[in-house]
């Protein structure tokens, strides 16, 4: 799959930032037109692609920021034109964090996170105080994610740093945003396509480099510590059940959770040559509408395909029944079991 992943990831999303009626308003106060720089869907090759970790969080510590200016930097990650966290973030799922830290003349604020049983999303400000801001076209960061006892449980690193944990995320999705004329928004959409991420009550992120990329210098890597501590938000998750079978599908779990939706099935066929066909295998509502996977996990054992799919699809939907269309074998409809 790294193939088709790496297709995806790499698509460039120049168009001017959509923001919701419930946001814009309190944006507008303080803020002026948000758009996109540098908005460029990567996997870094530089780093291990290991993961995120974290069923939901939100920060403490730091510097905590004033209520207006919380409600003025609630920005809900909608550049990544994903209609999961749109829904979700609409209804309260992304939640203002404005903690602060600081190391090698640079600060980062973790402005804005959202987390469900599958993704996990980082809004961040950078202030890097000796660098030109408009020199920078695209910033990348290296962290580390350590549960409450200081074991790591996750990370995205350097190939040239030691990694103790197997992780969570199956892909990752970036982007850069224009913030003031001294900083920047960076934004990390991470994606665990096999199973949920553990609570992370009381985990440690640490930021240990960041890379940025420049037009004169190329790409200036700055060493440091910017450390925060976790604390957990409400996991919503609802469980559906296939209503029929379907001849050649064997259907393991599909698991509805805040703004993302695993299905976890079988394929009686080898179909690991074919990949970009997952991405075509459509997750429609009863409205007609119509989703398609943002990550993909796909094995081959003994003839048979087993396919991991997270659909950008929010438990805020409230539909009861969904349908997946698979590609040479049918439709098979997915029924709440609540």
């Amino acid at each position: 799959m790294k193939k088709s992943l790496d297709e995806r990831l790499h698509e460039e999303m120049n168009r001017e930032q959509e923001i919701p009626d419930i946001v814009q308003k309190a944006f507008n106060r303080s803020y002026t037109e948000i758009r996109s720089k540098s908005k460029k869907k990567t996997k870094k090759r530089w780093l291990k692609p290991i993961s995120a970790a974290a069923a939901c969080v939100v920060l403490a510590s730091g510097v905590i920021l004033s209520n207006d200016t919380a409600m003025a930097k609630l920005k809900a990650f909608l550049g990544f034109d994903d209609a999961g966290i749109e829904l979700a973030s609409q209804n309260g799922e992304v939640q203002y964090v404005g903690v602060s830290q600081s190391s090698q003349d640079i600060t980062v604020t973790l402005e804005n996170i959202f987390a469900d049983a599958f993704r996990v999303g980082l809004q961040m400000e950078i202030l890097p105080k000796n660098m030109d801001i408009k020199d920078i076209n695209h910033v990348g960061i290296e962290y580390r994610m350590y549960d409450s006892t200081g074991k790591e449980i996750d990370a995205l690193i350097s190939d040239t740093k030691p990694l103790t944990s197997k992780g969570f995320t199956g892909n990752a999705e970036e982007q850069m945003l224009k913030g003031t004329d001294e900083t920047i928004i960076y934004e990390l959409l991470l994606q665990s396509n096999e199973r949920a991420w553990p609570s992370l009550d009381n985990a440690q992120l640490v930021i240990e480099t960041i890379h940025f990329n420049t037009e004169k210098k190329g790409i200036v890597s700055i060493n440091g510590e910017w450390p925060f501590t976790l604390k957990p938000m409400k996991v919503v998750t609802q469980s559906f059940e296939a209503e029929k079978a379907v001849e050649g599908i064997q259907l393991q779990s599909a698991t509805l959770t805040n703004g993302s939706m695993h299905v976890s099935l079988i394929v009686d066929a080898d179909l690991y040559e074919d990949e970009n066909q997952f991405f075509e295998w459509a997750l429609t509502n009863e409205k007609g509408e119509s989703f398609y996977a943002r990550g993909a996990n796909i094995k081959s054992i003994d003839g048979k395909t087993i396919v991991n799919l997270v659909y950008p699809y929010s438990i805020w939907d409230e539909k009861k029944q969904v349908s997946l269309t698979i590609k040479g074998f049918g439709k098979l409809t997915l029924t709440s079991k609540n």
